[in-house]
């Protein structure tokens, strides 16, 4: 039977087993459900795709190691992440999160998209290969982490920790969250922008005061804020004013070029800044940018309250590129402030660091990958970096490994958000990406 045919024929028991891992609440944010949601992955792995499975226990969730045909062939990682967001309000929900509800031609719960239906797809793939072609031709690494929406703070360590008795004879990692192109073609990517996060303060008075008494001779803390930022970006045209920001940030090269001019056009995107096609994924891809997430300072109720403000805060990050470190930004932003932090005038506290990630392209993988998801689906577009941030540095550096991510989702897929889904159709393509990627991965 062809793998399509098979899919298709067992879809509902697919949905199914989704539904009743979307039942474990598994919040790493609170902590509820997560021992549940282990016992229940573990009994899954075991018994449903025959794997080894060990819980590591971390200074936080559980991480969980399966694995499938060991000492076959090379070895390959696939990563997924079992914990999801809270729901939020419930009120802003069409159906009920924790409860798999199909409508439309997607299936509804929180996890759908971001990660469990990714994570079932991978599991349910697995099972569809054993069941057409028996044994793996490699050895699998299952590694599903708890801690993916609150940062994953304990992943490096534990990396650190595993990778002498499972990590040290990987070829790559598949790394299978995001979502799917906005056109509805699936997508290899070959590296993420990095972030650094950081928060602003700046404190002129113990509290606020008086305008009318202490206007014009007193300094005002709103104001002092925007004469750091102001150091920071600059307000005309949203560039970064960092000292040697940009310093080192390598254009795309003629095969990337290529890839970028294969994506599909943008549509719908507010507020734009940008030229044509081509300069929006330079801008989101290639180009390492500053952005102000937020500022807060005196008072923001109704009416009027005369005051100066005594304190005032902005958190920034900063969206990092190939051949940038935070390590290296931070200490640019430390010089660029260096009076003021002498001085005590601002204070800085660095909330999350993410390094940048890039594949080159001549790995020879790409072409196995992308003839892969063509041949699930019908069609693979690259892109060579994604815009958004994930711990994919951890692979590189620590395991030395190549990341490749591989999302399988919708791109409407409101992770995070109310009403969070994934189309029956991009699950169900999931699942048989996994499978033809199981059977071209042999060991030659």
């Amino acid at each position: 039977m062809m793998i399509d045919d098979y899919v298709r024929e067992n879809q509902q028991q697919f949905i199914n087993l989704l539904a009743n891992f979307i039942s474990q609440k598994s919040l790493s944010q609170t902590g509820e459900g997560i021992q549940a949601t282990v016992k229940f992955l573990k009994e899954l792995l075991e018994q449903f795709i025959h794997a080894n499975v060990e819980i590591i226990e971390t200074a936080g969730n559980p991480i969980i190691i399966a694995t499938l045909s060991p000492g076959k062939g090379n070895e390959y990682l696939f990563y997924g992440h079992y914990d999801v967001q809270l729901p939020g309000k419930l009120n802003e929900w069409k159906v009920k999160p924790f409860e798999l509800t199909q409508c439309d031609g997607r299936l509804y719960g929180r996890g759908t998209g971001d990660n469990k239906g990714q994570l079932m797809a991978q599991i349910c793939g697995f099972y569809v290969y054993q069941q057409l072609y028996g044994e793996l031709p490699f050895t699998a690494r299952i590694l599903i982490e708890g801690e993916e929406e609150i940062g994953s703070p304990h992943l490096l360590q534990t990396v650190r920790t595993l990778k002498d008795k499972y990590l040290n004879n990987l070829s790559a990692v598949f790394v299978m969250d995001g979502s799917i192109s906005q056109s509805g073609d699936h997508i290899l990517r070959l590296g993420n922008r990095g972030v650094l996060s950081f928060k602003l303060g700046v404190r002129t008075n113990v509290s606020d005061l008086h305008s009318g008494n202490f206007g014009n001779v007193s300094k005002n803390a709103a104001v002092e804020l925007m004469r750091v930022l102001i150091k920071l970006i600059n307000p005309l045209t949203g560039q970064c004013r960092i000292k040697g920001f940009y310093e080192g940030v390598v254009e795309p090269s003629n095969q990337e070029r290529k890839w970028l001019n294969a994506l599909p056009s943008p549509y719908h995107i507010p507020a734009p800044i940008y030229k044509d096609k081509f300069d929006y994924y330079y801008r989101l891809m290639f180009r390492p940018s500053i952005t102000i997430n937020g500022m807060s300072s005196g008072y923001e109720g109704n009416g009027v309250k005369t005051i100066i403000p005594g304190k005032a805060t902005a958190i920034i990050d900063c969206r990092l590129v190939a051949n940038q470190t935070c390590d290296e930004v931070i200490k640019l932003i430390n010089n660029t402030l260096k009076v003021e932090l002498d001085e005590k005038r601002v204070k800085i506290k660095y909330l999350v660091k993410l390094d940048p990630v890039k594949i080159e392209e001549s790995n020879p993988l790409i072409s196995r990958l992308v003839s892969t998801i063509t041949e699930a689906t019908g069609k693979a577009l690259i892109e060579p970096v994604m815009p958004g941030s994930v711990p994919n540095y951890i692979w590189r550096d620590i395991v030395g490994i190549p990341p490749f991510t591989i999302p399988l989702a919708n791109y409407d897929q409101y992770n995070h958000a109310p009403n969070e889904n994934i189309t029956i159709d991009a699950f169900l393509d999931g699942i048989k990406i996994i499978t033809y990627l199981c059977r071209n991965l042999n060991s030659k």
